[in-house]
């Protein structure tokens, strides 16, 4: 597509002038918004949509015990379409095009991303106990592979998503590593989030978790990382040798007092690449990837009494790793006046998102989303958490 009268920042710098974005030479006039890559939220749980201030202000695992897995156990595939299209309108609505998500009923949330016409890598969570979607790990297993074996729908993948450490044991991980290994896919999971994980993994295995996951052979260029807020010095060296990715979480730890703060300047000079995410709208409550910007530069200009860490140019970097997307931004917005730096604007003070292209598809407009029915995947969402909670 053709970007006429286009403000643009390329991932260095604002540029004045027409570009191209894709394959297509359709022609969209961008006169008075600033075009930038769209965001790639790389962590969240879309359904969770329907949680979205339950249980709020419990400690973290009441919250879980009480709220949150009594909730998830009520679910069909038919509440997980309705919450995930409505998770994907808010994507759209702040200029997200891309995200990594791991929830159940994958099938329902690939057919709302189908439709809504985002790109997305999808996975199920695998763990060691039953739940109400499988009996063991073996079966969740082979319920990703049945899935794999399909391939990929449009611009939906998937990728094998054991848990964490602490809800899967060795035998798990390193056949759900194995799995992603033969069908080429990455293989995701939580990892350092609290304090508490990297305990109980050193007490039980003497090593910490990702020096656990190094030893183990589940760490290399197609591994991805969510959290990894608790790593020593000898764990960002073996991310960085292993060429793994990390999603930083900054809001959901924040929010669920997970303490501690990623070291986030020593990844990023270890080379290591780092994505942001949002985590699911259940514990951010939010999948706003402005905001998530906003907040992961100041937790770390905060916490390390440094105003030069974790610049907005970092941020975006972050927010928008691996984008070929587009999205827009009103110059207008008062959030963008002056324009001192606009980089800076977007990033600290968010700004009305105008359009997105994906794919050179048009999938908002001014405003509008054009893709899917704003009004009835509201009232279809407020209908599936009445249901929810009944």
């Amino acid at each position: 597509m053709i970007i006429k009268n286009a403000i643009y920042y390329d991932g260095q710098r604002v540029v004045r002038g027409d570009f191209k974005n894709g394959r297509s030479d359709e022609e969209f006039d961008a006169s008075g918004k600033l075009a930038f890559p769209a965001f790639n939220n790389g962590h969240t749980h879309l359904a969770m949509t329907l949680m979205r201030g339950a249980g709020d202000g419990e400690k973290l695992q009441e919250w879980l015990d009480n709220t949150i897995f009594p909730m998830e156990q009520r679910l069909t595939p038919e509440l997980v379409y309705k919450a995930s299209m409505f998770g994907l309108l808010e994507m759209i609505k702040t200029g997200t095009s891309r995200f990594m998500d791991m929830y159940y009923f994958v099938e329902e949330t690939a057919k709302a991303v189908e439709k809504a016409g985002l790109r997305a890598t999808l996975g199920t969570p695998i763990t060691s106990f039953g739940t109400p979607y499988y009996r063991d790990a073996e079966e969740a297993l082979r319920m990703a592979e049945e899935r794999l074996h399909k391939g990929p729908e449009g611009l939906v993948d998937f990728c094998v998503a054991p848990h964490s450490i602490y809800l899967c044991d060795e035998e798990a991980l390193i056949k759900a590593k194995e799995l992603a290994d033969k069908y080429g896919v990455p293989l995701t999971m939580h990892v350092s989030e609290t304090r508490k994980e990297c305990v109980d993994c050193h007490r039980k295995t003497g090593m910490w978790p990702v020096e656990y996951l190094d030893r183990i052979g589940l760490l290399d260029q197609n591994t991805v990382l969510f959290h990894a807020t608790w790593l020593t010095k000898m764990e960002v060296r073996i991310l960085a040798d292993r060429k793994v990715t990390v999603i930083h979480c900054p809001a959901s730890n924040m929010k669920l007092a997970s303490g501690g703060v990623m070291p986030l300047p020593e990844l990023l000079e270890a080379g290591v690449k780092v994505g942001l995410g949002t985590d699911g709208a259940s514990s951010n409550n939010s999948l706003d990837m402005r905001e998530e910007m906003k907040i992961g530069s100041l937790l770390q200009k905060s916490h390390r009494w440094d105003a030069t860490v974790a610049g907005p140019r970092t941020m975006m970097a972050m927010a928008t790793l691996d984008s070929k997307d587009l999205a827009f931004v009103s110059l207008d917005d008062v959030r963008m006046l002056p324009r001192h730096d606009l980089i800076s604007n977007l990033v600290y003070s968010g700004g009305t998102v105008t359009d997105l292209i994906v794919e050179d598809r048009v999938i908002m407009k001014d405003g509008e989303v054009l893709t899917i029915d704003e009004e009835r995947v509201k009232k279809d969402f407020l209908d599936a958490a009445a249901e929810l909670l009944r």
